[in-house]
């Protein structure tokens, strides 16, 4: 008998209305994954021995568990741990937003988008007056600023109002999405058996958001996902398929 040691891809993906996989994501590396079953059971002890032995037993209820650990910052993975949505921030530019009056030189002000350039500060007068640029100073990767010196060629009228371009970003929510169901596929190598191959479908997954973002680290950054594998009812329970998953050997 081969004994078994894994390694491959993992996909998760959305199911259609009759339960099956639309197209799955790559998740990138994952250096653990983990499926969990167990049973609850109801257990009766006879009465009529003298010592109440055990002579039946029925499964209540039958569940699975799912974790993997996830290495890569990517839209899929961030969408499903932070329950939330992708979105791509397209190049443009902005006009005049507007900065809290009054500001406090040495703070930092967060812009609205992101990758900015040809950042230039004015003031509200009816005729503006530029900031000049040796006044403030901006992180323009972050779309962030600060404002250190606002006396100099003033007075200013506040608030102050930012001009800038910004390019392309990618965007990802927290909570704005329901508990995620997801269709999670592994294709695998065994490597202790001469790399031979094998396939695990788990249907109906409802996968937890993830449990922190070491986002300051001396390490790699890693974060698990995990869930609670549904029966899909969708699917006979007495099929070949299962109303949980199948595991398939190569």
């Amino acid at each position: 008998m081969p004994y078994f040691s894994g390694q491959g891809r993992v996909y998760i993906g959305a199911r259609d209305t009759a339960g099956r996989p639309l197209g799955l994501a790559y998740v990138g590396n994952v250096p653990e994954l983990k499926v969990s079953l167990s049973v609850e059971t109801l257990e009766h002890q006879e009465s009529s021995s003298g010592q109440r032995l055990t002579d039946l037993q029925l499964i209540k209820t039958k569940k699975g568990e799912f974790a993997c650990t996830l290495e890569e910052l990517v839209p899929v993975n961030l969408a499903l741990g932070l329950y939330g949505t992708t979105t791509q921030q397209v190049a443009g530019s902005v006009t005049a937003e507007a900065l809290p009056n009054p500001v406090t030189p040495g703070s930092l002000y967060l812009l609205a988008k992101q990758n900015v350039s040809t950042v230039v500060v004015k003031d509200a007068s009816s005729t503006p007056k530029t900031l000049p640029a040796a006044q403030y100073s901006v992180n323009a990767k972050h779309g962030s600023l600060v404002v250190n010196d606002k006396t100099a060629g003033g007075p200013y009228v506040e608030p102050f109002k930012v001009d800038y371009a910004y390019s392309v970003a990618q965007v990802t929510s927290m909570f704005t999405q329901p508990l995620p169901e997801r269709w999670v596929r592994f294709e695998g190598l065994n490597t202790a058996d001469g790399n031979a191959e094998v396939v695990i479908d788990l249907y109906r997954v409802a996968i937890n958001p993830a449990k922190e973002l070491s986002m300051i680290t001396d390490e790699l950054l890693k974060f698990e996902l995990s869930g609670q594998v549904l029966a899909d009812t969708l699917k006979p329970a007495t099929g070949e398929l299962g109303q949980f998953g199948r595991l398939i050997l190569l």
